[in-house]
């Protein structure tokens, strides 16, 4: 054939690929919005960076039982404890973005970990997006009895008089309550030994025993032992103070330091790159679980109250700013990974 039938076969063969190209991708795209719009048409699988029968444990359950009534579709937990969260975090890093494998992480052990080991496995900021901030958590300084010291002001003036002699229990090397100490004692400008064990249990025994005269313990833990005059509230760690121990004040009122907060503060998370609409469904899900009453009771129950940061924007933004403040409390105390 001539050059003239040369180019129009060539010119048919472009549209004619062109037009398979174009139907394939409003194909793909319909078949997207199809799955999306679907969502969740199988059960999701929750992990929960810590181990079975803690207060994050209890309240991730919580979340994910209220959550696949919302959803109308069966939210499993899976534990992977270890590594101060990193375990878990890095199998959702990993996991397909289909919005079928989520995380239940604090955010504040989640910011914690890139300063504190210095490299994680994964991206914290770029391999998993926070979904909605849910709740937040303070903790309680507690003394046992034998302590001179019955209060954040007269602790600071016993440190103050003699360094190094007091030792402090928490539930962990790098761990909120860990962070806890290293803030007061940096901004109270004094000296004393952390002592981290495995778990909050084994901190708050030790406690009671007196063979550590303070603990940094989660609230519920040490309610209970207070209530009973086992364990004297010196303080809470949160900025406001607590409806169910009105009377005790805050770390920052009683000790006179400026700024002082310390809360654990819990979100759900996805691996990046989950389509957007499946975002804003689980959102919408999460709002409607943190304003019902069975979720509040939960928090309530153990001093804590819900926090309502359910876009990823603004749980992003929240996130941004708790990571930079962390980051320097590690620095300032220099905390490092076991």
């Amino acid at each position: 054939i001539g050059n003239k039938g040369f180019n129009m076969w060539t010119v048919l063969n472009r549209r004619f690929i062109q037009a398979c190209f174009i139907t394939s991708m409003l194909c793909f795209s319909s078949l997207g919005l199809a799955q999306t719009d679907a969502y969740p048409n199988r059960p999701i699988k929750l992990i929960i960076t810590w181990p079975v029968g803690g207060f994050a444990d209890t309240l991730g359950r919580t979340l994910a039982g209220q959550l696949g009534t919302t959803l109308g579709q069966q939210v499993v937990v899976e534990n992977r404890g270890g590594a101060n969260g990193m375990i878990g975090a890095d199998a959702v890093a990993k996991s397909a973005p289909d919005g079928y494998t989520l995380m239940f992480q604090s955010i504040t052990s989640h910011a914690i970990n890139p300063a504190m080991y210095g490299k994680t496995p994964y991206s914290t900021e770029k391999d998993i997006v926070p979904i909605a901030v849910v709740a937040s958590v303070p903790m309680l300084l507690v003394a046992n009895p034998s302590l001179s010291a019955k209060s954040v002001s007269e602790l600071i003036a016993l440190a103050k008089k003699e360094p190094d002699s007091l030792s402090y229990a928490t539930f962990g090397n790098g761990s909120a309550s860990h962070l806890a100490g290293a803030l007061f004692t940096n901004q109270a400008g004094i000296k004393m030994t952390h002592i981290p064990y495995k778990g909050g249990a084994p901190a708050i025994t030790d406690t009671l025993s007196g063979q550590t005269p303070l603990s940094f313990s989660a609230f519920g833990l040490a309610l209970p032992h207070v209530k009973a005059g086992k364990l004297i509230p010196l303080g809470v760690t949160g900025s406001t103070r607590s409806k169910l121990l009105p009377d005790v004040p805050t770390i920052e009122e009683a000790g006179g330091l400026r700024g002082y907060e310390m809360s654990i503060v819990y979100a759900l998370w996805a691996p990046a790159g989950v389509p957007q609409p499946i975002l804003a469904r689980l959102s919408k899900a999460v709002e409607t679980v943190v304003s019902s009453s069975a979720f509040k009771e939960k928090l309530v129950g153990d001093g804590g109250e819900v926090m309502t940061l359910s876009t990823v924007a603004e749980s992003n933004a929240y996130f941004q700013k708790e990571m930079q403040r962390l980051s320097k409390i590690v620095k300032d105390g220099n905390i490092k990974a076991d």
